[in-house]
């Protein structure tokens, strides 16, 4: 099992204590995209992106409640060249 250590530019929008039996997590192998709601299933939201691969998902009723982040071409998010924050590491 692997962790991702996430840059603080995609962390900074984060909820401030997040329950893990809460992910809901998919990778997407043919859109190389990674989609984690922090509430346990999928939500409507609006995205935001936050750099070239990570987006913030909103609440649609709520503007200050981050729903999610997904990250597009998530492979080439990881290798992303000085995000040494970005290595996969042991669990």
């Amino acid at each position: 099992m692997a962790a991702i250590m996430i840059p603080e530019s995609v962390k900074a929008h984060f909820p401030a204590t997040i329950d893990p039996s809460q992910l809901w997590v998919r990778y997407n192998p043919l859109a190389d995209s990674l989609t984690v709601y922090f509430n346990g299933a999928p939500t409507p939201s609006v995205w935001d992106d936050v750099d070239d691969h990570a987006f913030i998902g909103f609440s649609i009723n709520d503007d200050t409640l981050v729903t999610g982040v997904k990250i597009e071409h998530f492979t080439t998010w990881l290798l992303v060249p000085g995000q040494s924050s970005r290595v996969l590491e042991a669990a």
